[in-house]
């Protein structure tokens, strides 16, 4: 922890412009407490780790709260406190809530707006996730959740196929599509986000990956800019090539021959995997909730309406329902809206059957205007 009360119940702050030569002289001269539970603090001043406060004992208090602070959680809750001092922002570093008994790293507050901002080095299980944001909206603050990048997956290049744990998954921003994660370095003083992403199977997924050192942030945070016309060809054309390394290896590989309900969708719509229609292959926005490469349940649904004598004008909720059942799929809500929705493409697009074809242009000019542009701006 970086905040500590002196003996006046005056609140202290662990700068990064305090020198050691100045912290040692304080730690000789002052004593520091908790401030969620009054018990003294040290201050540690070791070489490896940066200065900062801990309980002299194992207590229930520093379980609840730190968590085992690692160096770049300190480091990193510290730099944006100082950001946000820069910007001349109302903000709190710890500050402890007793009403709902949390304890986030930092608290905003702009325009009569509290906006409790959580720098997330730890791991921390769905469950957990949404308790905290929930106490947080309780006391009328909006969560605000910064990741550590995973920096091992960031490379030079612009856009990238990058692994994004379900872990990670949890801090997706932004109501409109397409949604976005913004993470944050210490050691770069980097904030790093993945937008624009598409989904390609299990936890992979193609991503256009933006930087903005600390300083340039302002607050409300940045927002990614919408893919151009040329960016979204060049990840239009390298999400099929990644489906076809999929479906190369998933023909290849698979043992179960027909009785995989994909290969024997392909089989009786009479479709060559190497020459699928382009609406079979539909990058459709939150495809990730199924998991599975999208040309997979995308071709077993025609092959379900097939199978039923049902035009694609006539698929709802119900016709979907089925679907997932037949498919023995989790008709979760996320997924029926998942399935209604490139349903609705098709629609658009005028699809009736497995055996249409629509022109390469027009299908991207849809996907452009309708699942991937976006208004928001830097």
């Amino acid at each position: 922890m970086l905040v500590a009360l002196t003996e006046k119940q005056e609140l202290f702050v662990l700068h990064s412009n305090l020198s050691h030569a100045e912290l040692r002289r304080l730690k000789e001269e002052k004593t520091f407490f908790c401030p969620q539970c009054g018990e003294p603090l040290q201050m540690k001043l070791g070489t490896i780790k940066m200065p900062h406060f801990a309980h002299y004992s194992k207590s229930q208090c520093e379980s609840r709260f730190s968590e085992g602070e690692t160096f770049q959680h300190l480091q990193g809750k510290q730099q944006l406190y100082e950001l946000f001092k820069t910007l001349q922002l109302f903000v709190e570093l710890e500050p402890y809530l007793k009403d709902i008994q949390q304890r986030p790293d930092l608290l905003i507050v702009k325009n009569n707006t509290a906006y409790a901002i959580e720098f997330q080095c730890s791991s921390i299980n769905g469950e957990r996730f949404i308790e905290r944001n929930q106490g947080y909206v309780q006391k009328e603050i909006v969560p605000i959740w910064i990741p550590l990048t995973p920096i091992q997956k960031v490379q030079q290049s612009r856009f990238q196929k990058i692994t994004v744990s379900h872990q990670l998954q949890l801090f997706r921003n932004g109501q409109n599509q397409p949604r976005y994660i913004m993470t944050y370095h210490p050691s770069t003083k980097q904030f790093y986000y993945f937008s624009n992403l598409l989904h390609l199977n299990g936890i992979s997924f193609i991503s256009k990956i933006s930087q903005i050192p600390l300083l340039q942030q302002h607050f409300p945070f940045y927002q990614p800019k919408p893919l151009t016309t040329d960016e979204f060809s060049f990840i239009y054309k390298a999400y099929h090539q990644f489906i076809k390394e999929i479906l190369q290896r998933k023909v290849l590989l698979s043992r179960k021959g027909v009785n995989d309900l994909f290969l024997r969708s392909l089989y009786e719509l009479r479709l060559n995997f190497q020459e699928l229609p382009n609406f079979l292959r539909v990058p459709v926005f939150g495809s990730e909730v199924m998991k599975e490469c999208a040309v997979e349940w995308q071709t077993e649904l025609l092959y379900f309406l097939h199978l039923c004598g049902i035009r694609v004008n006539a698929v709802n909720e119900q016709t979907v329902a089925e679907f997932l059942r037949w498919s023995n799929r989790e008709c979760s809500r996320e997924i029926l809206q998942l399935v209604l929705r490139y349903a609705n493409l098709l629609k658009a697009l005028g699809i009736e059957n497995a055996k249409s074809s629509v022109h390469d242009s027009h299908l991207k000019d849809l996907l452009y205007r309708q699942f991937l542009a976006t208004e928001v701006k830097y």
